[in-house]
């Protein structure tokens, strides 16, 4: 399971958002979250959490379906 530094799971996110999907708003088009601009900063590990689990499951899903 991944860990975080302070801050960490934020670019974590970012990261997968950006090499996964192109974009963080491609990233929330992609699992129908309804936030989009400022919105979706405030609520992207929110959504993370309600569909993946956690944020280290969500890393772990995408890096290994990355492989």
């Amino acid at each position: 399971m991944t860990k975080f530094s302070p801050g960490g799971d934020a670019q974590a996110i970012w990261r997968i958002a950006t090499d996964h999907y192109g974009s963080a708003l491609a990233m929330f088009e992609a699992h129908k979250w309804p936030e989009r601009g400022a919105d979706m900063m405030r609520k992207v590990q929110s959504r993370v959490k309600e569909s993946y689990g956690s944020v280290a499951a969500f890393v772990d899903h995408h890096d290994k379906a990355g492989k």
